[in-house]
This record gives structure tokens, C-alpha cells and sequence, in this order.
């Protein structure tokens, strides 16, 4: 892979005399690494090794393929890269109380769910996505978390900056010009340019803007990049302590993590950089408005407290006959139909419905939406299709064969 001379120069001047052994990670191979999620017990990797700085993540001596793995359907771990884990540890130590969080720029849900696992039972979350379809992969990974306390929306920064709602902590994993994924993503290193660090830089103070607004007095905000550059990095956190009135806040992670500190500032920010750390790159900044409402108010109504999820009734087949009205005129009521998010939640009754364990062939056949054939004794009618004790989704049983309720858009189609 051939990277951008303007980006190697910069480099050159950011690192100096150490800039040869970035550019040369970022020719290496990337590592695979995993976040377990607690709350879904059943994932097990043999030969991985701990991740310093999260102790339910783990590095992979090899890559699985995940997307035949029904664990990874069911929510039992995320793939994620080791150096975005630290927002687990950043909200173990800043959320002792139940918390309400922002998520600002949410997608694909790998921060949101690190910070899930940390905060105290009874927290709540708003995950944002500005892209529609990356808030449709931001729902469906978050359904599969399965925390019942989570919402997702699809908003403006500007949105929440207007808004009466405040909350006690704010994340912004920023948009940004990406050299740090440079290793695993092409793309990243075919769009790099001066003018898109730039760019980059201005929409990320203007997020930081309404953001800033929007936490509590004594809150948190979060900011973090996946990028290498000052501008992005340590000139943007600059502007939140100078411009948005919020104090840095020193995180004190133990040496050996060995996570470096920011460049040239006497800021408290960190920098996980791949020839240093064992992660792709990653900028972290944590800062606090003063004052001391947060974490001491009840959580606000205006903050729902999961999805409702509308039931649906099931339509009944062409020519079926229909149920005999009753005696007062009503009609029997019919089954309902929980959602998809209903059933990977960690709150779902289920004593509601049977439960059909299926092996891994007739689990990877549900993934695909095709038909499946359960055990003879899984009794007629709606039941929830589990793998390893952990639910899929919801069936049909009808005998012969179960008709597949697995959402169209959820699909794997890798045979």
C-alpha cells in the first residue's frame, strides 16, 4: 500500500525521528481483537491474550470469520479494534452513579456499547447517527447488545444543542480524515488530503460547539478521532478547553498500558498509535464543565425509557378461516408478535414463548432467512430460535418445517 506523500511528510514532522516506525505499521497487518459482552455469557476464543485496558477484551492470534459465527449475531461479543476499547475505561471511572449518556456520532456502535458495559445498572443512552443508513447498522448492533435502556435517533448535532435535554455525560467520536485506519482501510488512505484534514478539523469544532451545550454542569464530554494529525488531535482540543469552557480532565492510565500522551500541549490527552500500542490509531481527550448538577438528578421523563416496540398481529394466510366473533361482537384476540429488539433484549420474558436450540448449521440457515426444521418436540406456533442458550430471533413452527422470521435486512448471505 502505497501512502500519500503528504501524509508522510506530515508525519515526518509530527514524529520526527520515530516516524519511520509508523510508516512502517502501517504497512503491517493488523490485529483482530474482541469485546465480550457480559450480559450475553457464551464466547469463548482459544489462544487470545488480554487487552491491557479492558478486561472483557481480547486479541485474536488469528481472523475468525465472524459473519458464520451465530454468537456474534446474538450479541454474545463485538469485534472491535483494542484501542477504542478505552471508552470502557474511561466511563468506569467517570459514571459511578446511573448516568444519562449522548453518543453524538454513534455508528457503527463499538464505542456505544464499550461505554454500555460500564455504566451502572438503570443508565440511559441516546445513540446518534447523523447518516440514515449507518443509524440503521447503529439499531441493528445495539439490538444485538440487547441493553433495554438504549434509544437511537438520527439527528444534527445542532438538534440536541436546541433541545431542553442535558445529560451527565457526551461522547463525540468525531468524523475524521482517518489516517489512523489507514492499515485496514483503503479508503482511508484514498481520500486523505491537506484539504480534508482541514475540513475535517471545521466540522469537528462545529459538533464539539453544539455538543459542548449539551452537557450538564459537572459532565463529562468526550472527544476522540481516529487520526494522527495536530489539527484534528490536539488543536481541536485546545478549542474545547479555550472556546467551550469545559476543563481537561487527566485520566492518570497506568504506565504500563503504555499509551502515549499528546504531542507538543500541555493538555491531558493520549494518543494510541500502532507502532507503540497494539491498535490502530486513536486520540482520546476527556473534559468536565464545571459545576456539580450531574449525576446527582433524577433522569429526565423527556429521555424514554427503552423503545417502545408497536406489536403487530399476524396476518392470517389467503383463505385461512378467520376467528368466530364472540357473543359480545369482538374477536378473539390474536398472538402477538414481539420485535426482533424486543427478543435480543436483555429485559425480553422468555418464559413468553418455546425456545427451539438449534445446532450450528440449522443457526447459520436461520441467519440466511431460509427455512428450518426443528426438533419434533418443539411444540406448533411461535417460538424463539436460540444458539447456545443465547435467542436469534423468532420462528414459526408449523411441523414440517419453520417458517423463518429473521429480519430481511439483517441477512447473512456468506455461505
Amino acid at each position: 500500500m502505497d501512502l500519500p506523500i503528504g501524509f508522510k511528510e506530515m508525519i515526518g514532522r509530527l514524529l520526527g525521528d520515530d516516524a519511520p516506525r509508523l510508516l512502517e505499521a502501517l504497512q503491517s497487518e493488523p490485529v483482530t481483537s474482541v469485546r465480550i459482552n457480559t450480559r450475553k455469557p457464551g464466547a469463548i476464543f482459544p489462544g487470545s491474550k488480554p487487552v491491557p485496558w479492558c478486561p472483557t477484551g481480547f486479541y485474536l492470534p488469528s481472523r475468525p470469520v465472524f459473519t458464520l459465527d451465530p454468537l456474534l449475531h446474538a450479541g454474545a461479543y463485538y469485534v472491535q479494534d483494542a484501542s477504542s476499547m478505552i471508552y470502557r475505561e474511561v466511563i468506569r471511572r467517570i459514571a459511578t452513579t446511573p448516568a444519562t449518556l449522548l453518543d453524538m456520532c454513534a455508528a457503527p456502535g463499538g464505542k456505544t456499547t464499550a461505554m454500555i458495559d460500564a455504566l451502572p445498572d438503570g443508565s440511559r443512552v441516546v445513540a446518534n447517527e447523523y447518516v440514515a443508513r449507518r443509524a440503521a447498522i447503529l439499531k441493528e448492533n445495539l439490538a444485538k447488545w440487547g441493553y433495554p435502556l438504549a434509544v437511537v435517533t438520527n439527528r444534527d448535532s445542532a438538534f440536541f444543542a436546541n433541545s431542553a435535554d442535558r445529560f451527565d455525560i457526551v461522547a463525540v467520536d468525531a468524523p475524521c480524515s482517518g489516517e489512523g485506519m489507514m492499515r485496514k482501510d483503503e479508503d482511508a488512505v484514498r481520500q486523505w488530503s491537506p484539504q480534508l484534514v482541514r475540513d475535517c478539523a471545521a466540522l469537528q469544532k462545529t459538533i464539539l460547539s453544539n455538543a459542548a451545550e449539551v452537557v450538564k454542569p459537572g459532565g463529562y464530554l468526550i472527544y476522540s478521532t481516529c487520526t494522527f494529525n495536530r489539527e484534528e488531535n490536539e488543536e481541536v482540543a485546545e478549542f474545547i478547553r479555550s472556546s467551550l469552557g469545559l476543563e481537561p480532565v487527566d485520566l492518570n492510565f497506568p504506565a504500563e498500558w503504555g499509551i502515549p500522551r499528546g504531542i507538543d500541549t500541555d493538555l491531558p490527552v493520549y494518543r494510541f498509535m500502532p507502532h507503540v500500542t497494539e491498535g490502530e490509531g486513536l486520540f482520546l481527550a476527556v473534559f468536565r464543565r464545571p459545576g456539580s448538577e450531574a449525576f446527582s438528578n433524577p433522569l429526565p421523563s423527556s429521555i424514554p425509557e427503552r423503545r417502545k416496540v408497536e406489536r403487530k398481529s399476524p396476518k392470517p394466510a389467503k383463505g385461512a378461516k378467520q376467528s368466530a366473533p364472540s357473543r359480545k361482537g369482538m374477536r378473539e384476540p390474536q398472538e402477538e408478535i414481539p420485535e426482533i429488539e424486543e427478543i435480543l433484549s436483555l429485559d425480553f420474558d422468555r418464559s413468553r414463548f418455546p425456545e427451539a436450540e438449534v445446532d450450528l448449521p440449522t443457526a447459520l440457515s436461520y441467519l440466511r432467512r431460509e427455512s428450518i426444521t426443528l426438533s419434533p418436540d418443539i411444540p406448533k406456533g411461535y417460538v424463539v430460535v436460540t444458539y447456545k442458550g443465547l435467542p436469534l430471533g423468532l420462528a414459526k413452527n408449523i411441523g414440517s418445517r419453520a417458517n423463518n422470521l429473521y429480519p430481511k435486512g439483517w441477512r447473512i448471505l456468506m455461505q
